[in-house]
């Protein structure tokens, strides 16, 4: 019932790229502000902008609790509805969109909550969650309405509805089965409680990741314990110093942080190793230690997903997530993931003797175990050296501002779509915001304009809040906020909102952020997801965007990071941030080249994040129950794991896409999508990466449908045919094609 939203891992950045005309937002502008002046619910307003500034803690608590009444009382609507009365607007209809103005409220608060954190909003959601709970629980126990939509489903005029309404239907009747409307009164109150104890529990285990994460902290007051790092860096890590009150300003003084930002490049780049292993104890600490450690409550939620399922009639959690997706069911996905290990494994072997040989050479001695601390820092050299490429190289050509551009350029061809920003303003409470100007919340976010190139149409508007700071979450995601659809058959679908998160690199005082290429590849898959959603058209709310199944979803993300590696991808988004000039024809082919680097070793890497989400949700009685989790962990992954002299604790403490977000049991969609992908993108390679036919395609055939189809469906109109399985490792030259 509740607005699904997107949690993806990864990071992205934004400066300025020009303004709208005043003609063309002067309407919405002006809608707007009248919003912003009348609106009696801030967490309801969704037309055109909302109005952040109002949008407290404490309002976002009595506007959700406002929309679960109105929810109430549209389904004791649907309830009275007598089986001669029952039309498909009159229950399933009626039910989809009974919950809208709660969705859209919590999710308003939910975002806020991630990007704008504050004893406050941690509050309103803990004190919701119960209630939200509940809510949930009270719908699925409601045997009067499950009788009336069942009933329903099963009417003559069902086979008259459209093919979408049809699948609206089959998947409601789904959805309440799976989520117990037939259980006896005892089993539905045991669910309800199992679900109010995962949503506490996960809630904290959220909390204790991100606290453990602001808490730890290294200062550095002699340079030589930072030899490697470049300027940029020490720039941002002596302004850091300075602004948490470690030095005064003009001291020398630097502070080492657990944004990737920070750590990231100390584990990569400093040439102290003292540095770099103190950075990966401090990065061992996330969900690991003192009051904030995640051990207890993550065998807790274990144990209580597999009662869950149970209940459900599943053998085990990854049964329940995965039975209604793309790949069919737990084993299947455990059979993908296997599969694909034995298939890297012996490359992935291969590079592991090539890696602690060169280890060995430049430390001088026979490395058989690698220190976990030393493993990105010699990949990184063993990469320079045998590419004679450093990818620090491409900072200077890709200022953020340049990068965005190119970015919108380059799918504005590709897809047939126009990118204008909107001026902004961030207010405080009470303030009025100046004519022709739209409100956001931190001063950092900007608002771009999305509409089709052929037809003019407002297709939807997106944030971008791409830098960190202290009170936002770490990672990156695309927030779904609004989807909008059409209120008559044939005319255009009201404008869709959404946000695109991120932690990228930031700029330092006057000077533009520089991205590192990871930066731009990270920004290009956000934006495939937020493409995911601007560009929906379909008949049903419940159909649009990012709404599709779990294991798909990364299809559009994953492809648009190939236009990051390719000649004229590059070519479309770089340029010097002094010059202007083009990225040097010798410094692409470097990049290109360098893609595949430890291609295997790349792959294990998320095969085993996948394997241990899959055998905690399916095996977790037999493998980690009464075990320390951090050996048992170590002990499952041994066979796919780099040697090293000392194991860090298990990823699961501080992986919230699998224990607080939406990748439980289902880890494994990453490594999917990424085969979906690799296998979509050899069409552009054929037809032209900037074949506007060809992007035509895809924005039709996967980008506009959303859920509307099965997802092996929507595959199959874009490439003709089933995926291939191999087209990854053929794609990275681990398999032959």
């Amino acid at each position: 019932m509740t607005t699904k939203t997107i949690l993806i891992t990864a990071v992205c950045a934004l400066c300025g790229f020009g303004t709208l005309q005043a003609e063309e937002t002067a309407s919405a502008v002006a809608a707007a502000q009248v919003a912003q002046q009348e609106i009696a619910h801030p967490f309801f307003q969704d037309e055109p902008y909302p109005a952040w500034s109002r949008m407290t803690a404490e309002r976002g608590l009595a506007d959700v609790r406002a929309a679960l009444a109105i929810a109430r009382e549209r389904i004791a609507a649907v309830c009275a509805v007598r089986p001669e009365e029952a039309t498909f607007e009159n229950t399933f209809l009626a039910y989809s969109e009974a919950s809208y103005e709660m969705g859209i409220a919590y999710g308003y608060l939910n975002h806020l909550s991630s990007v704008m954190d504050s004893t406050e909003m941690r509050s309103a959601m803990e004190a919701l969650i119960p209630e939200l709970t509940a809510f949930d629980a009270e719908v699925i126990a409601n045997e009067q309405l499950w009788h009336v939509l069942k009933s329903a489903s099963e009417q003559p005029w069902v086979k008259e509805l459209s093919p979408a309404r049809q699948r609206l239907v089959q998947q409601t009747v789904e959805g309440f089965h799976d989520s117990g409307a037939d259980l006896s009164p005892e089993q539905k109150a045991r669910k309800a409680e199992i679900e109010q104890a995962l949503a506490e529990l996960t809630l904290q285990f959220e909390k204790n990741v991100l606290d453990s994460q602001n808490a730890w902290k290294l200062l550095v007051l002699e340079r030589s314990m930072l030899d490697g790092m470049g300027e940029d860096w020490m720039a941002k890590a002596q302004a850091e110093a300075v602004r948490r009150g470690l030095i005064e300003e003009g001291e020398q003084g630097w502070c080492i942080t657990l944004d990737y930002e920070s750590y990231g490049s100390v584990l990569r780049d400093c040439n102290s190793e003292v540095t770099r292993k103190m950075c990966w104890e401090g990065l061992c600490s996330l969900g690991a230690v003192g009051e904030w450690d995640n051990e207890p409550i993550v065998e807790k939620v274990m144990k209580l997903r597999r009662e869950l399922a149970e209940l459900l009639g599943f053998r085990n959690y990854a049964d329940l997530m995965t039975h209604r997706r793309m790949v069919g069911g737990g084993d299947n996905a455990m059979a993908f993931i296997d599969s694909m290990a034995a298939k890297v494994l012996p490359s992935f072997q291969e590079e592991c003797r090539q890696l602690l040989a060169y280890v060995s050479r430049c430390e001088g001695r026979n490395v058989m175990f690698l220190d976990p601390w030393n493993r990105r820092y010699y990949l990184n050299k063993m990469s320079r050296e045998l590419y004679q490429f450093n990818p620090e190289e491409l900072r200077p050509y890709h200022p953020a501002d340049r990068v965005v551009a190119g970015m919108f350029s380059l799918y504005s061809k590709l897809l047939g779509v126009n990118f204008t920003e909107i001026p902004t303003v961030c207010l405080e409470p009470g303030e009025a915001c100046p004519e022709g100007m739209v409100e956001v919340w931190h001063p950092s976010v900007k608002l771009i304009k999305v509409t089709d190139a052929t037809t003019g149409n407002h297709l939807g508007s997106f944030y971008m809040d791409l830098y960190p700071r202290p009170s936002k979450q770490g990672g990156a995601w695309v927030m779904p906020m609004r989807f909008g659809v059409s209120e008559t058959p044939g005319t255009p679908h009201s404008p869709h909102l959404a946000a695109l998160v991120g932690n990228l690199t930031s700029p330092v005082g006057d000077a533009p952020a520089l991205f590192s290429h990871y930066d731009v590849e990270t920004l290009f898959h956000e934006f495939g997801h937020m493409m995911h959603v601007m560009l929906s058209d379909t008949e049903l709310r419940e159909h649009c965007g990012t709404r599709v199944a779990w294991d798909f979803v990364e299809l559009p993300s994953q492809m648009f990071e190939n236009w990051t590696w390719v000649p004229e991808g590059i070519a479309a988004y770089s340029g010097h941030y002094q010059t202007g000039e083009p990225m040097p024809a010798e410094l692409v082919e470097k990049l290109v080249r360098s893609r595949y680097f430890m291609p295997a070793m790349d792959n294990m890497g998320q095969l085993c994040i996948g394997k241990l989400d899959l055998e905690m949700h399916m095996n977790y009685e037999n493998r980690f129950a009464g075990r320390s989790l951090d050996l048992a962990s170590a002990q499952l992954l041994d066979p796919w794991s780099v040697p090293v002299s000392i194991t860090a604790p298990s990823m699961m403490r501080h992986l919230t896409h699998c224990i607080s977000g939406g990748y439980a049991g289902g880890y494994y969609s990453y490594k999917w999508a990424e085969v979906l992908s690799a296998d979509a993108f050899t069409r552009f390679r054929r037809e032209g990466v900037m074949n506007t036919t060809t992007g035509a395609a895809f924005r039709e055939a996967v980008l506009r449908q959303g859920d509307s189809k099965p997802a092996s469906e929507v595959y199959r109109d874009f490439m003709g045919r089933d995926p291939n399985p191999d087209a990854l490792l053929q794609a990275q030259g681990l398999m032959p094609e």
